[in-house]
């Protein structure tokens, strides 16, 4: 879906998922079309080369404006020669087809995760590998957050500027109640039903909670399906097509249902998305859910959760240890020439990533969130190689105000875990459909898996057939 947290599963950049008034809408494409042309022309007046770059805030969030044109002006004083023209266009799923078929797009955008391998088919966005191998450790990079920008030639596309992915949140007080090892939390799926079978019947409360609406029912049951060794999507006579009436997915639905009306271990209330699930959660409510690390900033700000149960696993496995991986990047216009794409690489790095490799940089930036008394230092994942995030992470734990040791079983997980993206073409649609494939299971007893599973199938094929005219 940063976050895995979402309203709904679209939102692989945080806000992604957020719908837009008309007239916001309208506006973006104003802001688009006033950067008409920006990315042709790497030449300005004054001899410097000159980009535009979306993802500046409004100006109804004045603090987040400032500190983003404070950042610019500090790029520029560090690169003379590169001229930053910034607007507050943002991702939005209904405005952004029409801005990328008119041509109106910034520089510099950033886009979910979903979108760069039919962006590079196409051709609508620019090779960045030989920029990239610039940049300071452009080399280094987690070659599995790659993967979803590099296209069929071995060139890279696109640049990571935040990626989740997604495990098990769990209660580990309650856990302790059960009778349960908090240390010791669920490595595969027969352990989570056995473990929430057990909460529920030494606590009362409900062992595990899925979320069901606002797409994040076909989200979850992905992530799921994933672990059991199943993709959502695959490539047929050159285009993609459903996937998940392979088996995997029905393999899902059908714990998901023995959870529910056999084991009586996932409560009654059954139409829930990111935020119901996390107030339950923070509430202690239910004991176990699907999540990132992220849930945690919610879940302790938002919902006033105790830091001390909180706790973060990997996804259990099915058969194989892969989990969904989620976020957004950064991606530039193929108008930009050899100058401009240069400095939209620095100034990606600059301003995205900087504080994932400079320990000097992470520790200011987790210590004033952390005076601000929000979450400072959550776990993430290392964007390279052990020897470049290894020190800006021990930066960040030195000022975190998180419990860290209540996510060392996800951390510890990193290493050994495969990442797989979110299905590329339709994802909300798809997403959407299953949707009501997760409801009907968990709220109808004698729902069938493997007929809803067809019924989403039905409605969704078509979806994904027309997005690749």
């Amino acid at each position: 879906m940063t976050e895995p947290t979402r309203r709904s599963a679209g939102s692989r950049i945080r806000s992604r998922r957020r719908d837009v008034s008309a007239v916001g809408a309208a506006l973006l494409m104003v802001v688009s079309l006033a950067a008409c042309g920006s990315g042709e022309g790497g030449g300005s007046a004054d001899g410097r080369t000159e980009i535009t770059v979306a993802g500046m805030p409004p100006t109804t969030l004045p603090a987040g404006r400032k500190d983003f044109l404070a950042q610019v002006n500090a790029f520029e004083k560090a690169n003379p020669g590169i001229r930053i023209k910034p607007t507050d266009a943002l991702w939005d799923a209904k405005t952004f087809p029409a801005r990328l078929a008119s041509g109106q797009l910034e520089t510099v955008f950033r886009v979910p995760l979903t979108y760069p391998p039919n962006m590079i088919e196409r051709h609508q966005i620019a090779d960045l590998s030989k920029e990239i191998a610039e940049l300071p450790h452009g080399t280094e990079f987690d070659k599995r957050l790659l993967a979803p920008v590099t296209g069929a030639d071995g060139k890279v596309y696109g640049i990571p500027t935040e990626m989740y992915s997604v495990g098990l949140v769990y209660n580990r007080e309650l856990f302790r109640k059960a009778g349960l090892d908090p240390d010791k939390p669920p490595a595969t799926w027969d352990e989570l039903r056995t473990a929430a079978r057990t909460i529920t019947d030494r606590t009362g409360v409900p062992g595990f909670g899925m979320h069901t609406v606002d797409n994040t029912g076909g989200w979850m049951l992905t992530t799921m399906t994933y672990s059991y060794g199943g993709r959502m999507e695959k490539k047929a006579d050159g285009k993609q097509t459903t996937a998940f009436r392979d088996g995997q997915a029905g393999k899902a639905l059908d714990l998901l249902k023995a959870m529910r009306w056999a084991d009586g271990s996932m409560g009654k209330q059954h139409l829930r998305g990111t935020d119901d699930l996390t107030r339950d959660f923070a509430s202690g409510k239910v004991a176990i859910l699907l999540g990132s690390p992220s849930t945690y900033g919610a879940y302790v700000a938002k919902f006033h959760g105790r830091p001390g149960a909180y706790g973060q696993a990997p996804l259990p496995s099915g058969g194989e240890k892969a989990t969904l991986l989620g976020g957004g990047v950064a991606v530039v216009s193929p108008k930009a020439d050899a100058a401009q794409r240069r400095a939209a690489a620095k100034w990606i790095d600059f301003f995205y990533l900087r504080t994932k490799y400079d320990p000097a940089l992470a520790a200011q930036r987790t210590e004033q969130i952390a005076a601000d008394r929000n979450p400072a230092g959550v776990p993430g994942l290392p964007f390279y190689d052990a020897k470049v995030s290894g020190p800006a992470a021990e930066a960040e734990r030195k000022h975190s105000n998180v419990p860290l040791k209540n996510f060392a079983p996800y951390v510890n997980s990193l290493d050994t875990t495969k990442y797989v993206v979110e299905p590329p073409v339709a994802a909300q649609e798809l997403y959407a459909a299953l949707d009501s494939a997760v409801q009907a299971v968990l709220t109808r007893e004698n729902a069938d898996p493997a007929a809803e599973l067809e019924k989403a199938d039905r409605r969704v094929g078509p979806l994904i057939d027309r997005a690749q005219r």
